[in-house]
């Protein structure tokens, strides 16, 4: 099964330090004050964690300990990271979660297994029992492969600014046999 331990440095690698950049609708906080975002942890889910509208302070101190207890729970365990049996497939799409959040995530699995495997899933966006049975009864390095596909699909169908850092992040990710 995968371990999240292998996963925090792939995320870490990518979700690195502060920005404010006021294009990224995740820098807002339900004030709609733009606070920024810190180590990938948006406003809005640091807003969740703490349960208050944090301010650009709060978002600065958040470390990578902090945001790795977040990606733990809110993300890994989400997707029942330690339930998928090719850490591969657990860290692209976890990724994805990190990146567009667990539902967008979990859709994008349960809609590629339903079309490239003929899985017959509700496409519901949450992870559940069906969904990791699924996830585990196919070839690792297919489903890999068809969801990085299926994410520069979706990256692409948005556009915008940020399109060339999403498809540089996505290159990364290189399948690796199970050892």
């Amino acid at each position: 099964m995968s371990d999240f331990r292998i996963f925090v440095p792939i995320v870490l690698d990518v979700e690195d330090g502060y920005q404010a950049d006021p294009r990224d609708s995740g820098n807002f906080n339900s004030l709609h004050q733009n606070v920024g975002t810190n180590c990938g942890i948006s406003a809005k889910t640091f807003e969740g964690w703490i349960g208050r509208p944090p301010t650009v302070a709060d978002m600065k101190a958040i470390t990578p300990a902090i945001a790795m207890q977040i990606y733990k729970v809110w993300y890994w365990d989400k997707l029942k990271g330690d339930q998928i049996a090719d850490q591969s497939v657990a860290n692209i799409i976890v990724d994805h979660a990190v990146n567009a959040g667990p539902g967008r995530a979990a859709k994008l699995l349960q809609e590629t297994l339903n079309k490239r495997f003929a899985k017959n899933l509700i496409v519901d966006g949450a992870v559940g029992n069906a969904t990791i049975q699924a996830t585990n009864s196919v070839n690792g390095q297919q489903l890999f492969n068809y969801i990085k596909e299926a994410r520069e699909d979706y990256y692409r169908s948005l556009g915008g600014a940020f399109l060339d850092g999403w498809i540089e992040r996505l290159t990364n990710f290189v399948y690796e046999k199970k050892k």
